[in-house]
């Protein structure tokens, strides 16, 4: 825990608005999600054997922007297009932009509630426990505090610009703003621990944080389980099962079976995501591709990893098949050109 924490507290003090390093890491974060969550978007709800099977016969829809493949639990997704976690995390960016960093509780609730009268929004299928947990937030309404909605992994998901903050006396910091915003939707603390873990993650890849060896992994699953356990100790045991059979220096060819289809809940979802990342911390494109193609909740999973994995190597690493062709590139450029003059 220590090393992450020394580590931490040195590239944090050395980043700057002039450091180019961390301009790239924000705009690989807001590219990575939004592309992985693209890519993911083709085989929601699929097993992962017959994602598999996609694969063999011929379809790249899990290394390529595709429509939905069949039985996809989103049949109106098209190559490309941005989907719920995305737009969420791309709302949650413009409200954090429009108070200079602060978090604004009315502010968000009004920008996901124009989402929720958005067609295209509601067409990606965020699923009923999501649409339920957002009306009650935008209608002002206590969050439920069982149930489906209480767990619903996309708070973690939409995160991701919130660790994009510097902090200090610049901002809010990353965890403040990410428990704010899920307590805002969800009444269970476990959710609200899944959030402020992905986002204090990302804002140590941001600042320059590394995972290179194994000894570094197990300080960084150390360091986010003391966050989590600060919050919720259920979700703190959740956390302490990342990928605990993998080796993290010998990485497999594949995803093992404990990091396959996986459930949209943040006690599933969140320590899967980062499970995958982890193993494929070194090439953004296969993290990214492994979770499209992992069964289940891919979108979401995606989104995570594609967020993490983005902020940890920057927009240089994502192929340039995904980044040209994304929909809504000019947003997402302004979007990471602003959340980065916020370090200025």
């Amino acid at each position: 825990m220590r090393i992450l924490e020394e580590k931490g507290t040195q590239t944090a003090a050395n980043a700057s608005g002039s450091d180019e390093r961390v301009k790239d890491r924000i705009r690989g974060l807001i590219f990575g999600a939004a592309c992985a969550n693209s890519l993911g978007g083709a085989s929601v709800g699929l097993k992962y054997r017959d994602i598999s099977g996609f694969r063999s016969s011929g379809i790249t829809g899990v290394r390529d922007f595709a429509d939905a493949l069949a039985k996809s639990g989103v049949p109106d997704h098209k190559a490309g297009e941005l989907l719920a976690d995305s737009m969420l995390g791309l709302a949650l960016a413009d409200s954090l932009i429009s108070t200079s960093g602060r978090f604004d509780e009315a502010d968000l609730r009004q920008r996901f509630g124009q989402l929720l009268e958005c067609d295209h929004f509601l067409k990606t299928s965020p699923g009923a426990a999501c649409l339920t947990g957002l009306r009650k937030m935008v209608d002002g309404a206590e969050p439920a505090e069982t149930g489906a909605e209480s767990i619903h992994p996309n708070v973690a998901a939409r995160v991701f610009a919130a660790g994009a903050l510097p902090g200090g006396a610049r901002s809010d910091e990353p965890i403040d703003v990410a428990i704010r915003q899920a307590k805002m939707s969800h009444g269970d603390l476990r959710a609200v621990a899944s959030a402020a873990v992905i986002a204090d993650s990302i804002r140590y890849f941001i600042a320059g944080g590394k995972l290179e060896d194994a000894e570094q992994v197990r300080a960084y699953v150390s360091h986010e389980f003391g966050v989590a356990e600060k919050i919720d100790e259920r979700f703190a045991e959740n956390w302490d099962d990342v990928a605990p059979d993998l080796d993290y220096a010998n990485p497999p060819d594949d995803l093992p079976y404990s990091l396959i289809n996986v459930e949209p809940t943040i006690t599933e979802l969140v320590p899967t995501a980062v499970g995958i990342f982890l193993i494929f911390r070194h090439d953004p494109e296969e993290a990214i591709c492994a979770a499209a193609r992992s069964g289940g909740d891919t979108d979401t999973v995606a989104t995570i990893i594609g967020a993490l994995s983005g902020a940890y190597h920057d927009a240089s690493r994502l192929p340039e098949r995904w980044t040209e062709k994304i929909k809504d590139r000019e947003k997402l450029d302004e979007v990471a050109r602003h959340l980065a003059a916020l370090w200025t």
